[in-house]
């Protein structure tokens, strides 16, 4: 056992990042099994998401709607009229930020720190994503070749390299007097 002790603060890092990360998904997935009315549909998250992806459309000049599927929990971006995509739950960006909350906190020395750098982070993250269902319409709508590339390889790495990025700065951060 006395061959473990240097490696407990990886176990203990690992086991509480695994247990918030498993306490925050389940709540979230609670949260996503309430009923939403039709304005805030799939859920409010993902519907706020979906309007201000419209309203930046609009004001970067395109014909911008936004409608909810009725076989399906989630909301159709059509610009000029046509499809462009379907925001999903999956596309709000929660997930992402319990994983970078999950990973914060189980690194969490200073509580006041802590909770000001997930302030911080969530913004970020949000905006992050925001940009990135904005610059996937515009993709999607003007360089349809790159559709697969753009959701899949892309923006994917572009929103969990912030992520990794934040984490990286939360572990090296510097130190302040």
């Amino acid at each position: 056992m006395d061959r473990l002790k240097p490696y407990y603060p990886v176990f203990k890092f690992v086991i509480i990042f695994g247990a918030l990360y498993l306490l925050l998904s389940l709540a979230y997935y609670g949260y996503l099994q309430l009923e939403y009315q039709d304005y805030n549909y799939p859920d409010p998250i993902t519907a706020g998401v979906s309007r201000q992806t419209q309203t930046i459309l609009q004001w970067l000049g395109y014909d911008a709607q936004i409608y909810n599927a009725s076989s399906h929990p989630s909301v159709m971006l059509y610009i000029n009229d046509q499809i462009v995509y379907r925001v999903i739950e999956g596309c709000n960006a929660v997930s992402v930020m319990l994983l970078f909350a999950a990973f914060v906190i189980a690194f969490a020395k200073a509580y006041k720190k802590t909770i000001l750098f997930l302030l911080i982070g969530f913004v970020f993250i949000y905006l992050v994503n925001l940009t990135r269902l904005v610059s996937l319409a515009l993709v999607f709508q003007n360089l349809p070749e790159f559709r697969e590339v753009a959701h899949d390889i892309a923006f994917p790495a572009v929103i969990y390299g912030s992520v990794i990025l934040l984490w990286i700065y939360w572990i090296r951060k510097p130190k302040t007097s």
